[in-house]
């Protein structure tokens, strides 16, 4: 069964970070938040994207 992504609260707080992001990590954060939300990838193709593990995804 595939995880449901949650973390809506912070979605908006992610997309600015997109775009003031001052490190990979904190790019790689706000991209774990606003790829599942907002693009409605699984966690599987999100950590793919941003070339971590599911498990940091």
């Amino acid at each position: 069964m595939a995880r449901v992504a949650s973390g809506k609260e912070v979605l908006e707080q992610a997309k600015a970070l997109l775009v003031n992001a001052r490190t990979i990590e904190e790019l790689n954060q706000a991209q774990a938040v606003v790829l599942p939300l907002e693009l409605g990838l699984s966690m599987e193709q999100t950590a793919t994207a941003i070339g971590t593990s599911i498990g940091w995804a």
